[in-house]
């Protein structure tokens, strides 16, 4: 069957994001195209197939039933494509020319040293970047990044995305070490401050979240970007903050003779991390580098941790192979 001009990966790659997106616009942002760019390959697509994909009388845009019809069929489409592509690569005995792969900047400074080695075994080429998650899923989904690890679900329902649990971690309570009040919960301390995550990361979100589901009052006096930053205010004595294993392990190694580190017994959540990639498009490296990731944590590098305190080990939650 000879194929009309229009009707190629890339336009059905396009109309698929037009669909999960929602709109023209929100698909250009991911896939770093102009508005113009992304309506004209919908219009070339529906040239090439003689009939309408979107009825544009109505608001948000719908599906005809052959824009139906085509995503019906489209994930098969693009998943058998990236299929055939690994396919071929590996037939030919070659690693992956280059990956890159996001991730916070608690995994990436943590597990990202530790698994450089590991990587060189399936692509002449790594790039790891870190940042914080809205950002890493916006990369993903317009392939500035083939791999993410991420923290929150907003990817989860998403068609053509292959998930692999690493690990469910606890959020815990930090405190100046001079610091001796007996604290159980997340409440609020009239003589010391609270040091909140920025908004703009999901770990910030989260904790707020929290805090607003326990009905707190915590005043917002200062707040930090990253880690270091909100790690290294408490260890100077400026206040206390929430914060997970992954990201005190980041800097152990500067606040953590300096900071008191507790469970939080009242009000206790946790955060998920998973690696996430396009289904099918790497092979079965995803769930390669999953496994060598699991391995670090578990064998290297949440060890110190389990050692100077030995109750975050109790509260780590690791996949039971089911769901690998």
């Amino acid at each position: 069957m000879e194929f009309p001009a229009g009707f190629d990966l890339k336009s059905i790659r396009t109309f698929t994001f037009v669909v999960e997106l929602g709109g023209m616009t929100q698909a250009a942002q991911r896939l770093a195209m102009t508005q113009s760019s992304v309506s004209q390959t919908i219009s070339n697509l529906e040239e090439a197939l003689g009939a309408d994909l979107f009825d544009r009388t109505v608001r948000p845009i719908a599906l005809t039933s052959t824009g139906i019809t085509l995503y019906d069929h489209s994930r098969n489409i693009l998943s058998a494509a990236s299929n055939t592509l690994q396919a071929l690569r590996e037939q030919q005995g070659r690693r992956l020319s280059s990956v890159t792969l996001g991730m916070p900047e608690s995994f990436a400074n943590t597990v990202g040293p530790l698994l450089t080695e590991s990587l060189d075994r399936y692509a002449s080429r790594w790039r790891i970047w870190s940042g914080i998650s809205p950002e890493n899923h916006d990369a993903l989904m317009n392939h500035t990044v083939d791999m993410i690890v991420t923290t929150t679900d907003e990817l989860d329902s998403l068609e053509g995305l292959e998930i692999h649990p690493l690990l469910e971690e606890p959020f815990i309570l930090v405190f100046p070490e001079s610091y001796k009040t007996p604290v159980t919960g997340l409440e609020a301390l009239t003589d010391l401050r609270f040091i909140r995550y920025s908004l703009r990361s999901a770990i910030g979100r989260q904790v707020e979240q929290q805090i607003n589901r326990l009905r707190l009052d915590l005043p917002i006096t200062a707040e930090f970007d990253t880690a270091s930053g909100q790690l290294a205010a408490v260890a100077a004595g400026t206040g206390w903050s929430v914060t997970t294993p992954l990201c005190l392990l980041q800097e152990y190694s500067k606040v953590g003779d300096k900071v008191r580190v507790e469970p939080i017994q009242r009000g206790q959540f946790s955060r998920r991390l998973k690696l996430i990639a396009r289904k099918g498009a790497l092979g079965d490296v995803p769930r390669s580098i999953a496994a060598e990731s699991r391995n670090i944590l578990q064998n290297n590098g949440l060890g110190l941790l389990f050692d100077r305190h030995p109750w975050i080990e109790n509260l780590i939650v690791w996949p039971d192979r089911e769901s690998l």
